[in-house]
């Protein structure tokens, strides 16, 4: 197969952080190739990840063997600055939350989502109060402080709880922080409540006897998507490694339903938390691997709608147009 010379100069700077940091340095990005393999006449894929088990879910299920390419994996601390990195052409590939690809297109960046990921139990984040707070639903939270990611899938939970609370966000004092800051405001007490998702709820709940007031449907779908950069998807050779990938991750959940625990140990290996926190976590998240359906279209486009309403967007958006359709099945 021939390369194109953005693919060598690819494959010439794998590994190389600082290129990645100057781009998302808020992110707290770090990059490693995969298994110490040398990249050799393979080209490289440029997967970004989160504390999400996907590196693991694919090592378990032994689908890290023998590809056409090497991985260099890149890790962020949320989906924001991934979308982030894809615009600008620093990662080909990864997985974010519901709301990260509505803030991207609302910042015009380049970058189109190819598949969508449904879990079963259609939750994905938690809104969290400490043990023995006197906030004991959504209502409750008027006036307090809530710590959140800005432009994650739990501003999109806590956005639309609160106006099925008859709330707005200006009702409450968002702290918009990132998960480790935000766990770190929670359990001393700076906040009053925490929106967040797992494996971070399950940690809180576990090891801080956090307690869950609300979280899921009716407020959110529990759907995730793998996007990709709109560079990298022009690149004949590195679209094909996109969508091998993809059938990777489709793959990988099918087996993650029926081997959870085995998921959940490779995720604690991989990510440091406790075994007994992922693996209740890898249990909870049997989810679905597959195109974008317009079901899905039609709930980001009425969420991104409601981002605009409430002031959080520059402009609106049409969900439609960041949707690439034919990686997947």
């Amino acid at each position: 197969m021939l390369h194109t010379d953005r693919t060598r100069l690819r494959r010439a700077l794998a590994g190389t952080v600082a290129a990645i940091a100057a781009v998302a340095a808020v992110a707290g990005l770090s990059a490693c190739g995969s298994d110490d393999a040398a990249a050799g006449d393979k080209p490289v894929l440029r997967v970004g990840v989160q504390k999400d088990g996907v590196r693991a879910v694919l090592q378990e299920a032994g689908l890290l063997d023998d590809l056409p390419y090497e991985i260099e994996w890149a890790e962020f601390t949320a989906g924001p600055p991934i979308v982030e990195a894809a615009s600008a052409d620093q990662i080909d590939v990864a997985w974010v939350g519901s709301a990260p690809p509505i803030f991207g297109a609302a910042a015009d960046a380049s970058f189109k989502i190819v598949a969508q990921v449904q879990e079963r139990d259609e939750k994905e984040n938690s809104i969290l109060v400490p043990a023995g707070s006197d906030i004991a639903e959504v209502a409750d939270l008027k006036g307090k402080k809530v710590a959140v990611g800005k432009g994650t899938s739990a501003h999109g939970l806590l956005l639309q709880a609160l106006e099925r609370s008859g709330l707005t966000l200006a009702d409450i004092e968002a702290n918009y922080l990132a998960p480790a800051d935000g766990l770190a405001a929670f359990t001393s007490g700076e906040v009053d409540a925490w929106v967040v998702w797992d494996p971070f709820v399950t940690q809180a709940i576990e090891q801080n006897d956090a307690v869950e007031i609300t979280g899921g449907a009716p407020d959110e779908q529990g759907v995730q998507f793998e996007i990709a950069s709109s560079v990298s998807l022009e690149e004949p050779e590195t679209r094909d490694n996109i969508e091998h990938f993809v059938k990777l991750l489709q793959e990988a959940w099918v087996w993650a339903v029926d081997n959870a625990d085995a998921w959940g140990d490779g995720w604690a290996a991989e990510s440091g938390l406790a075994p007994e926190i992922t693996r209740v976590v890898a249990r909870n998240k049997a989810a679905d691997f597959g195109p974008v359906t317009p079901e899905t279209v039609a709930a980001e486009q009425a969420l991104a709608d409601a981002f605009f309403e409430a002031g959080e967007l520059p402009k609106r958006i049409d969900f439609a147009s960041i949707v690439e359709p034919g990686l997947i099945d």
